[in-house]
């Protein structure tokens, strides 16, 4: 250092020197200078690449930690978490434990964004990010895999897999509670799926994939604690991706149909109207009722395909009926999110010329609870069109009286679970007789459904309900044997109509 540090003094007194001695001497100190100025070149090249080198490895060791980490969060996002994982999944298998992943996904998250913006919604996540880490083992790692997705991997003893399920419950407790933010309390839901293994035995992927399935019958149980994988779930899956795959067909070639079921006036049996109900018309299992297929179509977003091809259907098949018949139609809670599903509605109407008067849509008390004020703005468009509307399954739900006076309802039906146990629970009598008396009140008419004996029809008459549907009345049929009991009504009214001018 002492060289480099004075080394153009040296090269000054090495040139006065020149001058005072020989040839030779001049010859040999150039060469000297020659050589040091090489060595001084050389470290100065080393220092150089010395450097090039810290510089690299750093924007390597960046671009990686970048690659593996949610920008957002700082947890690690999908492909460090599967990085990570294989590593814990072979110090589980040296230590003899097993390979556990919780998986966790929030539950209406989106409308946090909507109501609240990017911003907000952005916080909410950086705090429950935090709250999951603060809940699981510090040897424990933690993901954030998609936007509202994440997943925990940790390694645990056989005998200590309870504690997986603790650990779920302390995560959904800690990411479900109020977060303030922007001086607001933002709450969400949450589900969580766990699966576990040898870590010889299954694949990270695999087990995620495992620890998902459990998420998702989790979410479809509405569960509030963790749900545990097991093969079940896993047979249940291949058989709905199966359905799903052929409700898709079915679409396409027009597999979905019409079922009407008769709505009567208790007291004279007339046929009043029909409530629509779909069926699959399968090539292979001939008609197959809506439990089987309905609950797929939704998850799937193959609803509103599915029921406009049925609806439609419908309003072609009844537009040549009896123009005192109604037609009922079910709504369900996916289609009550959709602002325009006025629009559709009546532009339905309008190219099967179904007359809109003639049309009820029934909506659950339930599809009410997300969004009251949508559902009031679609309500106050369909009705300026002259459709009735009636609240469905009435007193299943929390809230049914704030529902009548928040929603010009024209109709009430009442819940199956109190009509079919009419004659035998006394509180199932006592409700219907209240929501009865309470309807004529309102000057409201009431549907009763599931009416399946003739006891059933008697006791509903005593309370004065004026009209109900069920099997004691005929099963749901199709349009043609719709079309077909119709005639054979008018028919014996007619009969009936010519005995009475004949007595007369």
């Amino acid at each position: 250092m002492l060289l480099i540090w004075n080394g153009s003094e040296f090269f000054q007194r090495l040139s006065l020197a020149q001058g005072e001695i020989g040839p030779s001497l001049k010859l040999a100190s150039a060469a000297l200078i020659l050589n040091v100025a090489l060595i001084l070149f050389g470290w100065r090249r080393y220092i150089d690449l010395q450097h090039e080198a810290e510089r690299r490895a750093e924007g390597e060791r960046r671009a990686r930690t970048i690659a593996s980490t949610d920008g957002m969060t700082g947890l690690l996002n999908r492909k460090g978490f599967g990085d990570q994982s294989l590593l814990l999944r072979e110090q589980a298998a040296q230590a003899g434990e097993q390979f556990v992943i919780l998986s966790l996904r929030l539950h209406r998250f989106k409308s946090v964004n909507d109501r609240h913006g990017f911003d907000v919604g952005d916080a909410v996540i950086r705090k429950i990010a935090d709250a999951i880490s603060d809940s699981v083992p510090d040897t424990a790692l933690v993901a954030r895999l998609s936007g509202d997705e994440f997943a925990v991997a940790l390694s645990l003893a056989p005998e200590d897999l309870d504690r997986a399920s603790e650990i779920g419950m302390i995560l959904l407790q800690s990411t479900t509670r109020p977060f303030e933010e922007q001086t607001k309390f933002i709450q969400v839901g949450a589900f969580i799926g766990i699966a576990n293994a040898n870590p010889d035995s299954c694949s990270v992927p695999d087990l995620l994939r495992r620890a998902d399935i459990a998420l998702d019958h989790a979410r479809s149980a509405r569960s509030v604690r963790p749900s545990w994988f097991d093969a079940g779930m896993e047979r249940a899956l291949l058989a709905s991706s199966e359905i799903e795959q052929g409700i898709r067909f079915g679409l396409e070639h027009d597999q979905f149909v019409p079922y009407f079921e008769p709505q009567v006036d208790l007291a004279t049996g007339e046929i009043g109207g029909f409530e629509v109900l779909a069926r699959w018309r399968h090539p292979l299992t001939g008609i197959v009722t809506p439990d089987s297929f309905i609950g797929i179509a939704e998850e799937n977003g193959l609803l509103d395909r599915l029921s406009d091809q049925v609806v439609r259907k419908a309003f072609l098949a009844a537009a040549k009926w009896d123009n005192d018949l109604t037609l009922s139609i079910n709504i369900s809670p996916t289609q009550l999110a959709d602002s325009w599903l006025a629009q559709k509605i009546v532009r339905m109407l309008h190219e099967t010329q179904f007359p809109a008067e003639r049309l009820i849509v029934e909506i659950t008390e339930s599809s009410l609870f997300a969004d009251l004020e949508l559902a009031r703005a679609i309500v106050t468009s369909l009705k300026a069109q002259g459709i009735r509307l009636a609240l469905d399954d009435f007193g299943s739900g929390f809230s049914s009286l704030s529902h009548l006076r928040a929603l010009p309802f024209d109709l009430i039906k009442i819940d199956r679970s109190f009509v079919s146990s009419l004659h035998e629970d006394r509180q199932s009598f006592a409700i219907v007789n209240a929501v009865t008396t309470l309807a004529k009140a309102l000057d409201v008419p009431v549907v009763a459904e599931g009416i399946e004996d003739a006891e059933t029809h008697q006791a509903l008459i005593s309370i004065d309900c004026a009209k109900g549907q069920g099997w004691y009345f005929g099963k749901a049929m199709s349009a043609e044997d719709a079309a077909q009991l119709l005639r054979i009504r008018a028919a014996e009214r007619s009969v009936q109509h010519g005995r009475v001018a004949a007595a007369r």
